[in-house]
């Protein structure tokens, strides 16, 4: 169970870290920086990049074999 929460936690972290960028990026392309977009674009990379260490954290404390299976 716990390597499954783990392996989502590292996806979902991922894609959340590379869709923050892109709403920082977009955020940034207005003439008068949207404020809004850029910081939701650093929560984001944030929080996912923080979800990315725990998971792989999570993951490599794990000795492979998970309860559930």
């Amino acid at each position: 169970m716990l390597l499954e929460i783990s392996r989502i936690m590292i996806a979902g972290g991922a894609v959340a870290a590379g869709l923050g960028f892109v709403f920082f990026g977009i955020g940034l392309s207005f003439v008068e920086p949207e404020p809004l977009e850029t910081n939701a674009g650093i929560v984001l990379m944030v929080g996912g990049i923080l979800a990315v260490v725990v998971g792989s954290v999570i993951y490599r404390n794990q000795d492979g074999n998970d309860a559930a299976t």
